[in-house]
């Protein structure tokens, strides 16, 4: 059976590198650091699950990726992690949230690669075969 494929969308090369290492157990990993990245490897091949980070070459990249994702009908089914750090940097969590953001899950940095793992794997198996 073909591994399911990831696509991890960060500007920090040490939590890619990270993140890569726990994800690529089980799953094929690309990366890019940025929307634009983003778009060209989806456009290159559809990943079975993007993880998403909200902050990358402006405050609210990632946002801006997750909207453009839901409103194409090429992606919008994709599942989506959004990982951020505002948390800490801001301390505005109250207004950003599942509600407020279209992802499937939301969840902060730093987060457990054993979570990010298990949270990978809990959505692309909601994906089917």
């Amino acid at each position: 059976m073909k591994q399911k494929s990831v696509l991890l969308v960060d500007d920090d090369a040490l939590f890619v590198a990270a993140a890569t290492a726990i994800l690529e157990s089980r799953f094929d990993v690309r990366s890019a650091s940025n929307g634009k990245e983003a778009f060209l490897a989806i456009g290159e091949a559809r990943p079975d699950l993007i993880i998403l980070d909200v902050m990358m070459d402006y405050m609210s990249e990632g946002f801006d990726v997750a909207r453009k994702l839901r409103q194409d009908p090429g992606t919008e089914s994709i599942p989506l992690i959004m990982l951020t750090g505002v948390d800490e940097r801001y301390d505005y969590r109250e207004e950003v949230d599942e509600s407020w953001v279209p992802c499937d899950r939301f969840l902060q940095k730093p987060v457990d690669p054993e979570a990010l793992l298990a949270e990978a794997e809990a959505l692309v198996g909601q994906t089917g075969p």
